[in-house]
């Protein structure tokens, strides 16, 4: 498969906030009106200012969760999250003294299920804004920076979510065939904890190894929204092993116009499904994934996660 452009590889993200830095996350909550594009802002009363939705994280939640959380809290609009848009990083107040914060953001598409938004004292109006007269009301430069961003990240062609399965039995603790080896508890654990993330991403396709380790790793979410696992015996390790030119068209396969597919596979295999997809990255712990997103320009924008 030809390269796809220029690629954009983030850096792994930070997931959990600590003592030392405040972990944040939010997004640009974009729609196209009328040949405009306006995205939607929120005002907070205690600062009185004009800001992107964000908020800090809950303890022990994912990023990814955390931004479509946040955004759905202060806007009462439920989100698909696309592209990575940047992170901010700054000094806030805390404890009597000033910590590092650090803010990831996504650009942010409604799924058009508004939730209900009822003004609060964290956020008392919204407004839909044409960009350029929402540059003018944003009350601090680093959110125009990340509003700027959004120029050429959206809309997305199609999204691709790759992901090495989570924890399974050791080969020598297992006296059954490979393909039948399971999760253990922790990779159970893991499976259970992507169905939110993979549901932020707006996975509507689920495709696998027909490997048990590989299935069970996405038949929680595939369950969750009502889809089947399409499995592919040529990314599983044994099918991988008996023949590699078989990996050749599972790029036409994975990427498809307007959606976004999970793909499970073994980290065995990765390296070369990986080069298949067009993607450049390297290692995968159990449960890690990594986020590609095709743009209209030609480009390719993608990031790695830790397992939930």
């Amino acid at each position: 498969m030809a390269a796809v452009g220029k690629q954009n590889l983030l850096p792994r993200l930070e997931t959990m906030s600590n003592p030392a830095t405040v972990i944040a996350a939010g997004g640009v909550v974009w729609r196209d009106r009328r040949g405009a594009r306006q995205v939607l802002l929120v005002h907070r009363p205690r600062y009185d200012d004009w800001s992107l939705p964000k908020g800090k994280l809950n303890p022990h939640e994912h990023v990814l969760l955390a931004a479509r959380r946040e955004i759905e809290e202060e806007t009462g609009r439920r989100v698909i999250l696309g592209p990575p848009l940047g992170v901010q990083r700054y000094q806030v107040r805390k404890n009597g003294g000033t910590v590092p914060k650090l803010v990831h953001y996504w650009a942010a598409s409604p799924t058009g299920r508004d939730t209900g938004f009822e003004p609060n004292d964290e956020v008392d109006l919204l407004e839909w804004l044409d960009v350029e007269k929402a540059r003018n009301r944003l009350s601090y430069p680093r959110d125009v920076d990340i509003l700027d961003s959004l120029e050429g990240k959206v809309p997305v062609v199609s999204s691709l979510v790759l992901i090495r399965h989570a924890e399974a039995m050791k080969r020598k603790d297992w006296d059954g065939e490979d393909t039948a080896r399971p999760l253990t508890a922790e990779g159970e654990a893991t499976a259970q904890r992507l169905v939110g993330v993979l549901a932020a991403l707006g996975v509507d396709r689920v495709l696998s190894s027909d490997a048990e380790r590989c299935v069970a790793t996405v038949a929680p979410y595939a369950a969750a929204i009502g889809k089947k696992v399409h499995l592919y015996p040529e990314i599983s390790e044994r099918g991988y092993e008996a023949d590699p030119e078989a990996l050749r068209g599972m790029a036409e396969r994975a990427w498809k116009r307007g959606k976004v597919t999970a793909v499970c596979s073994h980290r065995p295999v990765l390296p070369a499904l990986a080069r298949e997809l067009g993607l450049k990255v390297g290692r995968f712990a159990p449960g890690a994934f990594v986020v590609a997103h095709r743009l209209p320009n030609g480009r390719m924008v993608h990031e790695r996660f830790n397992a939930p």
